[in-house]
């Protein structure tokens, strides 16, 4: 998105919330937020559960935005908005949460409609949905489906959402109109809208999933080809490690009872006793430059020894853990799957009927043309 289209994206956002525009200028605006987009992207959780518990008056969030950042007012405090800011996410979220399913009437004949006519016109329920089919592998692609269900008569077409794009839609009903029965229930048109991602999905070049199950085998291969040389040279390793064991245990009996020696029969201190130090408060010890951990291990913090460690925790893996936890791995890198998700949606009245070049009836849903993507 350029800096054009973020602005016009930001400002058909607030114009969605009734948004109070204080101040507008051709390289920023500032806005007042009103309380549903304060509460998403005004950044006070704790002011608003304040203001909800307490049941206070709410107190608006003005903001000003620049879109360039070489033209900052002066005087203002301004945030730049651009596609990567932390703010135009939280915007993009909001979009998201609030928007992924609407209900919208259409309106003919301009602003007044049916009313200079004095005629009632029907209205026909469609269910608009934007699907998005992701065939993964260790790459990726995208395949996004329009699809428009009548619920007056079981019928589905393709690129809808083109298709609404070219009429006037209103959140209200327009007067002299009125709405059609829905015939088709919503778990018969998700049924529908199923049988059409099943059918795009037959039309899709398989090579892909292949050609990914393929270089999930050479990967394996190599995988496989380490371990073997792995377990070859495990036996030198072993003999390596026995012979550095026995090697401390032989040396351990030694040192060990000179230390108990020294232990038992300290060696006298030739210049006497040794006055006892005074302790000192922690601020003390860091203001004359002593080390933290230095004084929890002066005042009780004392040094496990290595053999109290309880080392069963931290247990090494063995090599045919390691072996399947990367083939595992490399199976979810590599393996094909599919993933349907639904963007966005919505309950549409129209007067107008969309293409029927790229419709059919509900029996012949097999035989829909492949929908439009991008890739």
């Amino acid at each position: 998105m350029q800096q054009q289209q973020v602005r016009q994206f930001v400002e058909r956002y607030l114009a969605t919330f009734s948004a109070h525009i204080v101040e507008s200028h051709p390289d920023y605006f500032t806005v007042k937020l009103p309380v549903e987009v304060d509460k998403d992207i005004g950044n006070r959780p704790f002011y608003w559960s304040w203001v909800d518990k307490m049941n206070l008056a709410y107190q608006p969030l003005v903001l000003t935005f620049t879109f360039h950042p070489d033209c900052t007012p002066e005087g203002l405090r301004s945030e730049h908005l651009h596609i990567g800011a932390t703010r135009m996410q939280q915007i993009f979220a909001s979009a998201k949460k609030h928007g992924s399913f609407v209900c919208m009437y259409e309106q003919q004949g301009g602003l007044l409609g049916n009313a200079g006519k004095r005629r009632s016109t029907p209205l026909v329920p469609w269910l608009g949905m934007n699907l998005k089919i992701s065939l993964l592998c260790d790459k990726r692609r995208d395949i996004l489906l329009y699809l428009g269900i009548n619920l007056h008569q079981p019928r589905l077409v393709t690129d809808f959402t083109s298709f609404l794009f070219s009429l006037s839609l209103t959140p209200a009903i327009p007067d002299y109109y009125y709405t059609l029965d829905r015939k088709v229930t919503i778990q018969e048109a998700l049924q529908m809208a199923q049988q059409e991602v099943e059918h795009t999905l037959e039309q899709e070049d398989q090579q892909w999933a292949e050609e990914a199950r393929t270089r999930l085998r050479e990967e394996l291969a190599i995988l496989e080809a380490y371990y073997e040389e792995l377990a070859r040279r495990e036996p030198e390793n072993q003999q390596t490690n026995t012979d550095e064991a026995e090697k401390e245990e032989a040396e351990q009996p030694e040192a060990q009872p000179s230390l108990e020696q020294e232990a038992l029969h300290p060696e006298p201190d030739p210049a006497g006793p040794t006055s006892v130090e005074q302790p000192v408060s922690f601020d003390e010890y860091r203001a004359s430059g002593g080390r933290i951990l230095d004084f929890l291990r002066t005042n009780g913090i004392q040094i496990t020894p290595r053999e109290e460690v309880n080392q069963a925790e931290w247990k090494k893996s063995t090599p045919d853990e390691e072996r399947q936890r990367r083939k595992d791995e490399l199976a979810w890198q590599y393996e094909p799957r599919i993933e349907v998700s639904f963007i966005n949606g919505g309950l549409f009245y129209l007067s107008s009927v969309p293409p029927l070049m790229r419709s059919s009836k509900a029996k012949s849903m097999r035989h829909l043309p492949a929908s439009g993507r991008i890739m």
